[in-house]
């Protein structure tokens, strides 16, 4: 069952939220310190195209996770960058040390990657279970509606007949139709 673009982008928007808010406040709880806006928002853009991208038809389990895989991994290493540049505010953020700064910090610790792991897989299950409910309502009205349709249909629309086929088209005589009767009935004769 193919979206459109409503649902779509609340499908998407939903997926957001929920990588975003999860991420945003284990990473914050992991490293003691909020995440700048800057991030939150870039982030926020990033993962919305990316679940957009991939909203277009229901996912299984597997493919929910391994968006949210990537997104938390994204999200992690963009929350990394945007905390060490902003953290850092001597150095100029194009400069070659603060880039490598921020790769340093980025990597983290084992425990704070192993929490945004954790994360996916938890918002992954959750997110499938809400996506198969949604499928499952879809489908169930779907159903209920089916019957009404094929019960209001015909009568908005008169059903169509086969046109009759046509008996071969025979030469017109060319004498007089009635050439051959006799009349034997005519007006009264007056005395």
């Amino acid at each position: 069952m193919t979206e459109r673009p409503p649902m779509r982008a609340a499908r998407a928007g939903v997926f957001t939220s929920v990588c975003l808010a999860v991420s945003a406040g284990g990473h914050a709880a992991a490293s003691g310190h909020g995440v700048p806006l800057i991030g939150l928002v870039a982030g926020a853009v990033l993962v919305f195209l990316s679940a957009w991208a991939g909203s277009g038809r229901e996912r299984g389990l597997g493919a929910i996770t391994a968006w949210m895989l990537w997104g938390q991994l994204a999200l992690h290493l963009l929350y990394s960058v945007a905390t060490s540049s902003t953290t850092h505010g001597g150095h100029d953020p194009g400069s070659v040390a603060a880039g490598a700064e921020a790769m340093a910090s980025a990597s983290g610790s084992g425990g704070m990657l192993g929490l945004h792991l954790l994360a996916a897989a938890v918002c992954a299950w959750w997110l499938r279970q809400g996506e198969a409910a949604l499928f499952g309502y879809l489908r169930l009205v779907a159903a209920a509606l089916l019957p009404l349709l094929l019960v209001v249909l015909p009568r908005l629309h008169p059903p169509v007949r086969p046109a009759r086929p046509q008996a071969p088209s025979r030469p017109r005589p060319s004498t007089p139709y009635l050439r051959h009767s006799l009349v034997l009935r005519g007006p009264p004769v007056t005395p």
